[in-house]
């Protein structure tokens, strides 16, 4: 139970909570990306499923739910880890998405990323920093604009993807590196694997 509070306390800062517009001197350089259309790596049939029905998604092979009920944001739906804690899958609704219509009607997913990413950067006051590029990913029917920050000067980066649902809800997809057990966490492209992997089993 400590090492859930634990977990939890790391992520509460990574949580949608309200949705911000593009700071002034926010540099936009938009990347497109092909998605595979299978993972990468092992799936499991765990499934996450928002609360409407409208999204889900399969966790790794050998993860495991952590039980967040009373001890995280109502905007959480659900926290996912590795088995060596050392990455965290997080899957949160963005309650504030309609505070963002005007920019969602201009700019799309894009306008939904920006402002993601503005939150982030609220919540951690101010230590969030965009790494690259944002990156919108299309695989059939399905879209998501993708962005990855760090709050440590990059060295360990969070990666994000938001998707708006058939039934308009906006939604957060994150994979979390963790620190709190001391262990190394996966390398980089093992990230970028695991992440594109659960991508390719989302389902909105």
């Amino acid at each position: 139970m400590r090492l859930v509070l634990v977990l939890l306390t790391a992520l509460v800062m990574l949580v949608p909570s309200c949705l911000f517009v593009k700071a002034p001197d926010e540099k936009i350089d938009v990347q497109n990306v092909a998605l595979s259309p299978q993972p990468e790596i092992p799936m499991s049939d765990e499934l996450v499923r928002t609360r409407a029905g409208d999204l889900i998604a399969l966790l790794p092979k050998s993860w495991v739910f952590l039980d967040t009920k009373n001890e995280a944001s109502a905007e959480i739906i659900s926290v996912a880890v590795n088995p060596e804690y050392t990455l965290s899958m997080v899957v949160s609704a963005i309650p504030g998405a309609e505070s963002s219509k005007e920019s969602m009607e201009s700019d799309g997913l894009l306008g939904l990323a920006r402002a993601t990413f503005q939150k982030h950067v609220r919540k951690t006051g101010g230590l969030a920093k965009l790494i690259g590029s944002y990156r919108v990913a299309q695989l059939g029917a399905r879209r998501f604009a993708a962005f990855d920050f760090s709050t440590n000067g990059g060295s360990l980066r969070t990666r994000c993807a938001v998707c708006v649902s058939s039934l308009g809800n906006s939604y957060e997809i994150a994979l979390v590196p963790l620190t709190v057990t001391g262990k190394d966490v996966p390398d980089p492209l093992e990230q970028e694997r695991i992440f594109r992997s659960i991508l390719a089993t989302v389902q909105y």
